[in-house]
């Protein structure tokens, strides 16, 4: 998942070993390294093009995975296009939620006294 540039000579040896091995398993390599492109530079609007090639590609996890962002194309285009983010909101969710975890258990009758 690690851009080639960054991967280890050894990791990238083997990954060009298993391209070679089997056509399905380059052509897939080749796929979700577009597709990752697509969300780390935010260009949504080569989404549909992606889907179309994914879907067909004869590659059953990768076609099913197309069709599950052509159920919400909207939503996924939006979220690849639009500069605006929910990622403060989760951030403090998150926060909220692992402060509850960490209270279970100590709000006994002890605590009270």
């Amino acid at each position: 998942m690690c851009p080639e540039a960054k991967r280890s000579q050894d990791a990238q040896l083997y990954v060009d070993q298993l391209r070679q091995v089997d056509q399905s398993i380059g052509h897939a390599y080749t796929l979700s390294q577009a597709f990752l492109a697509l969300v780390r530079e935010r260009r949504g609007d080569a989404l549909v093009a992606w889907r179309t090639e994914a879907a067909a590609s004869g590659i059953e996890a990768l076609a099913r995975f197309a069709q599950s962002l052509q159920e919400e194309l909207a939503a996924v285009k939006a979220g690849l296009t639009l500069p605006w983010s929910n990622g403060p909101v989760e951030g403090h969710v998150n926060r909220l939620k692992l402060l509850k975890r960490q209270g279970y258990g100590r709000a006994d009758v002890g605590l009270l006294r």
